[in-house]
């Protein structure tokens, strides 16, 4: 089975995800809005899925993580650990993390500048970037996130965008 995540926009209230993981249970959160940007974690599912990260923000989801609940421990324990919820080994996480993280909103940067802060940002955390991130598999990131945030922003005030990933 697949995942399936809605993203829902609504004009003066906070976003919410809707998640259907891939054993059929549910899980929702609700986000501040990023207006006609797209949500942070819309950008995860997308590099996620794009460069093969299982265990990251989704796979995490996936398997069964409740990232509102998550965030709650965090913000209430705070310190270097607040985000043990998230598992052990958060590696793959902060894999995912540097890959949502690479300026995607900003059309100055190109595919190799992209490339560079990804190496950059593995490197901080010692973390390998996998072979196929590549400047050519980037600027096929960056034409789909802006393909999506032109449907993003065509929700107006109130709408849905679904997308899938395998689990």
């Amino acid at each position: 089975m697949t995942l399936l995540a809605r993203f829902v926009r609504t004009s003066g209230h906070p976003d919410r995800v809707y998640v259907r993981r891939s054993n059929g249970s549910e899980v929702w959160w609700s986000f501040p809005s990023y207006g006609d940007g797209l949500p942070h974690d819309l950008v995860h599912l997308v590099v996620e899925r794009a460069f093969g990260v299982r265990n990251g923000f989704w796979g995490r989801v996936d398997s069964g993580v409740d990232p509102a609940r998550v965030n709650a421990v965090a913000n209430r324990t705070g310190g270097r650990d607040k985000y043990a919820g998230f598992g052990d080994d958060l590696s793959e996480l902060y894999l995912a993390e540097a890959l949502a993280n690479l300026s995607w909103p900003i059309g100055e940067l190109s595919s190799q500048d992209r490339l560079n802060l990804a190496v950059a940002e593995c490197a901080k955390h010692q973390i390998d970037l996998p072979a196929n991130v590549t400047a050519d598999s980037l600027g096929m990131v960056r034409e789909e996130l802006e393909a999506l945030r032109a449907r993003w922003r065509a929700l107006g005030e109130k709408g849905t965008l679904e997308l899938t990933m395998n689990g």
